[in-house]
């Protein structure tokens, strides 16, 4: 029987501050004293975060998020063969350019996505096209310069591209604008598929501002530093306002395109929302559909076409009611994602959560939304990738078993990622009315 190929939409890697200084423009190396400090205060934050130290340890030199041997020996524990590598994690910052950086003047953003580049390019240089990175547009200032990072990029085997505005700056246009018309040429010729990840949209320096806020609270009360850091993130989680939370910014991503008649110019273009759920999508979409057919809009086809055609989107960690809504959401076009290293992800029981996830799923549907749906939005060699699973993978048989799963497991993973929640479904009054500020600014309403 040929074996699973198991593709995952979402790992994350990064190196510490101080192994990008070998990578970074001269000119900008002092740079680095800072970030260093930054990133002290970042793991005050993340190193009691709850569930952390059962998973990885941050503070080992084999941290997966920057070892590219332990990585791999990682991804043959749970089968998977390949996986799409997005920028950042709990052990460390990036250097400069993120949404979970403090402000940095735009040369110092620019200068620190390049330096990313190529690190991951050496990263993952032994990896044989198993480990796929997604690159940074970084602040597109300067589109000739962006591109050509782009093509760069594309040369060293990346596979997709964040969504520009990833870090939102207002000195820049709105992503339905035609000011990023080059970005969007590029992208469609070098085959990098457009990434939207959680978090997405966010500015610099918010994250920071709500983590100060909520420690004065938490340290006032007399808490403990492990007490006060874990109630900090369970805060920053559950609040609406935090920059951690998974919002419509990322979700509302997905109409702008369109509005800005993207996926009309560029058919061939393809868009990635990644752990952002899937449960909302079936109503949301509804929702846009159901203002297509009422008129005063640009889009020559229903949004719902549009997703079918152009979109996929990858619900990390995946939960019961996902896989059971599979068919509302399209089976064609869900990925897999185990969100390595991060606490909520499946790593190191992504078998038995696919096991216990997929209980009664039928094979094809199976192997679509582990791997093949991924081999065909990202263009992967699905022979090379065969053989490695062919290697490592589980058999269909075993992911189909009787899925007995131990209760305490279980109750881990609905701790880790919400499991076990029930679907969500979109807020059709916020949702009606973020489509009519988008409609007003690209000039149709």
């Amino acid at each position: 029987m040929e074996p699973t190929i198991i593709v995952s939409g979402d790992g994350h890697i990064g190196a510490r501050p101080e192994d990008y200084r070998s990578y970074i423009d001269p000119e900008f190396r002092s740079g680095l004293d800072d970030l260093i400090t930054e990133n002290n205060e970042f793991l005050k934050l993340t190193a009691s975060r709850p569930m952390v130290s059962q998973v990885v340890d941050i503070n080992d030199d084999e941290f997966p998020g920057w070892n590219a041997q332990r990585r791999l020996r990682d991804l043959d524990h749970d089968g998977v063969a390949a996986e799409i590598l997005h920028g950042g994690h709990q052990g460390s910052v990036l250097p400069f350019y993120s949404v979970m950086n403090k402000p940095y003047p735009i040369d110092l953003r620019a200068a620190g996505a390049r330096a990313y580049h190529r690190w991951a390019a050496d990263f993952i240089s032994a990896s044989d096209g198993r480990m796929l990175p997604i690159a940074d547009p970084g602040p597109c200032v300067d589109l000739a310069e962006t591109v050509r990072e782009l093509e760069w990029c594309a040369g060293q085997g990346f596979v997709s591209v964040s969504l520009v505005q990833n870090t939102w700056d207002e000195s820049l246009p709105p992503v339905h604008d035609p000011y990023y018309e080059p970005i969007w040429a590029a992208c469609e010729e070098l085959g990098l598929v457009l990434s939207v990840h959680a978090g997405w949209g966010s500015p610099q320096g918010k994250f920071w501002e709500f983590a100060k806020q909520f420690e004065k609270l938490v340290v006032g009360a007399g808490a403990s530093d492990e007490e006060s850091s874990v109630k900090l993130m369970e805060a920053m989680a559950a609040s609406e306002d935090s920059p951690l939370k998974l919002d419509m910014g990322p979700r509302r991503a997905l109409w702008q395109l369109m509005l800005g008649r993207v996926f009309d110019r560029h058919p061939d273009l393809r868009l990635v929302l990644t752990e952002v759920r899937a449960d909302w999508l079936p109503s949301t979409l509804k929702l846009l559909d159901e203002r297509f057919e009422s008129g005063a809009t640009p889009l020559a086809m229903r949004p719902s076409e549009y997703f079918t055609r152009n979109c996929f989107i990858t619900p990390s960690s995946i939960h019961l009611c996902e896989v059971e809504m599979r068919h509302e959401i399209g089976v064609d076009k869900m990925l897999f994602g185990t969100d390595y290293p991060h606490p909520e992800g499946t790593w190191p029981h992504t078998r038995e959560w696919i096991r216990h996830a997929f209980n009664g799923v039928p094979e094809d549907e199976l192997r679509a939304i582990l791997g093949e749906n991924a081999i065909r939005c990202y263009n992967l060699d699905r022979d090379k990738l065969a053989a490695i699973a062919k290697r490592i993978a589980p058999s269909p048989a075993e992911l189909l078993a009787d899925p007995d799963v131990d209760p305490q497991l279980l109750e881990s993973f609905h701790q880790r990622a919400g499991y076990t929640r029930p679907a969500e479904q979109a807020d059709p009054e916020l949702v009606r009315e973020l489509l009519d500020e988008d409609l007003r600014l690209v000039g149709t309403s």
